[in-house]
């Protein structure tokens, strides 16, 4: 299925009513999601205390959704486009990743939420908890690489391209114990929706 079609603009619509809800049960800080985010926090933080290992690789594995890195391969990837003669991918991929910054910090202050406290915390972050800045960046960013690539590679391998690595960044920020998990599975969902989105109009 081709990534400009009306069936993939319909999923990135059905992704969006995954974030609205959790958007807004965060915001008023309904107890039962609160509950469980709180609690898969601690049995996370908890496990990887007890393994140095996994906290290493969390803390390596992290740094591919940071933001100065995901906006130097966006900037990188729309230079060799660019050098190809393919403009309009290049535009794209840097339209997403803008879009992308904008859209997680308009919510993060819409939602205001708290970081997660723990007892003895292995990371340190910033700003506001919901989404997840890690998670939005990551799966915007590498979803729009799969765009771009096109029938170039096999479906399976762009379905990977762009949901493995978003995967691996927000269960790490939750494994660091500076996320959620609904911070984590809100910012996918939000940076899958937006790579998608922005490639209807733009036809990369």
């Amino acid at each position: 299925m081709s990534l400009r079609t009306p069936g993939w603009r319909l999923i990135a619509g059905l992704t969006l009513l995954v974030v609205v809800p959790l958007s807004t049960l965060a915001r008023v800080g309904w107890q039962p999601l609160t509950h469980l985010d709180r609690r898969a926090d601690s049995s996370a933080h908890g496990y990887v205390v007890d393994h140095h290992w996994l906290l290493s690789t969390a803390r390596a594995l992290t740094h591919l959704g940071d933001p100065t890195v995901v906006t130097a391969l966006a900037v990188l990837g729309g230079i060799a486009l660019f050098l190809v003669h393919r403009r309009r991918a290049a535009a794209y991929l840097l339209v997403t990743r803008l879009v992308a910054v904008v859209v997680a910090f308009a919510l993060k202050e819409s939602v205001r939420r708290a970081r997660p406290v723990l007892p003895h915390p292995v990371a340190h972050a910033s700003g506001f908890s919901f989404p997840s800045g890690h998670a939005v960046g990551s799966a915007a960013l590498y979803a729009s690489l799969a765009v771009v690539i096109g029938p170039r590679a096999p479906l399976s391998a762009r379905v990977a391209l762009g949901v493995v690595p978003p995967l691996v960044v927000a269960t790490t920020r939750v494994l660091l114990g500076v996320h959620f998990p609904s911070d984590v599975v809100a910012g996918l969902f939000l940076g899958w929706a937006v790579a998608l989105l922005v490639a209807a109009p733009m036809k990369p």
